[in-house]
C-alpha cells in the first residue's frame, strides 16, 4: 500500500483512496468514542477507530478500510490489537460513515464484503440524512432515524445511544 496508510483500500486488484470529509471524520469520531468508552467500562473487547484495515476477505479484495470496528474480547491474542499489520480477522462490528464523494454501489458492496467475511453487524452513518442503517449477518437491515435510539443488537446487547448525538447539529 503507497506509504503504508491505512488510507486506501485494495479491491478487485486495484489501490483506491478512501473517500472521507471533515463532517463523515467528525461522526466516526463520534460513534468511537461512545462505543469505546462503553466497551472499556465494560470490558467486552477492544474498539478500533478511523482507518482501521481488516484483511480478511479473499482475492482479489484483500483490505478493506473501516470509519471504526469491535472485536469481542477473547478473539485476539491476549486481547490485544495486532503490533503489525492489519487486524486479520473479522471484527464483530463495523461502522462505515458515508462521505459525500462515496458511491453507493460501493458502499453497498463494503457492507456485503464485511457480512461475507463473517462481520455480525455493520453499521452505514448517512450524515446528510441523519439515518444509520444496522445490516446484520442474517440479511435483515434496520433503519435509525435521528429521534431513534441506535443499540447494538445482540454484538453489544446493552448499547444504546441517541442517533442525534451522532452528528452535528442540523444547519
Amino acid at each position: 500500500m503507497p506509504d503504508g496508510e491505512a488510507r486506501y483500500e485494495l479491491v478487485d486488484g486495484h489501490i483506491r483512496e478512501r473517500n472521507t470529509s471533515a463532517e463523515s471524520n467528525y461522526v466516526a469520531n463520534k460513534i468511537n468514542t461512545r462505543l469505546t468508552v462503553f466497551v472499556e467500562a465494560n470490558g467486552l473487547g477492544l474498539v478500533f477507530t478511523e482507518g482501521c484495515g481488516i484483511q480478511v476477505f479473499p482475492e482479489p479484495n484483500p483490505l478493506r478500510v473501516s470509519a471504526g470496528a469491535f472485536v469481542a474480547a477473547g478473539r485476539l491474542p491476549g486481547d490485544r490489537p495486532p503490533s503489525h499489520g492489519f487486524l486479520k480477522l473479522a471484527p464483530d462490528l463495523v461502522v462505515e460513515v458515508v462521505s459525500p464523494n462515496d458511491d453507493a454501489n460501493e458502499i453497498q458492496r463494503k457492507v456485503e464484503d464485511y457480512l461475507s467475511a463473517g462481520v455480525r453487524l455493520v453499521w452505514v452513518a448517512y450524515p446528510e440524512t441523519r439515518f444509520i442503517h444496522a445490516f446484520s449477518g442474517d440479511g435483515s437491515v434496520r433503519k435509525f432515524g435521528p429521534d431513534a435510539a441506535l443499540d447494538g443488537a445482540d454484538v453489544l446487547a446493552s448499547f444504546t445511544v441517541q442517533v442525534a448525538a451522532l452528528f452535528p447539529p442540523p444547519a
